[in-house]
């Protein structure tokens, strides 16, 4: 007999979701220091990585939450944390549009 109750999860989905925003907050915070002590090329490296993390972190943000079997504790905090990366980074983006 098929049974009726299914119980929610957390799965590599939500991990995922978590690992990538924390990876593009901690690199929003750490690209002055590296930029200062390995040089410009590297800093661009790391703006690319942040516009491919705050990419990544919008289409997991869309699976996670769309999943019905998935626990929503950790997608969460990883939402806070990609809304946070995505705001910041369009500030940024529109200072820069806005001063050339």
């Amino acid at each position: 007999m098929y049974n009726m109750y299914h119980s929610k999860t957390t799965t590599w989905k939500s991990y995922l979701f978590l690992v990538i925003a924390l990876l593009t907050t901690l690199a929003m915070f750490l690209i002055d220091p590296i930029s200062n002590a390995s040089g410009e090329s590297t800093a661009i490296n790391v703006m690319i990585f942040i516009l491919i993390g705050c990419a990544i972190s919008i289409l997991l943000a869309f699976v996670v939450f769309r999943s019905g079997d998935e626990k929503k504790g950790l997608a969460s905090i990883a939402l806070l944390l990609t809304i946070f990366n995505v705001s910041v980074t369009l500030y940024f983006i529109w200072i820069g549009i806005s001063a050339a």
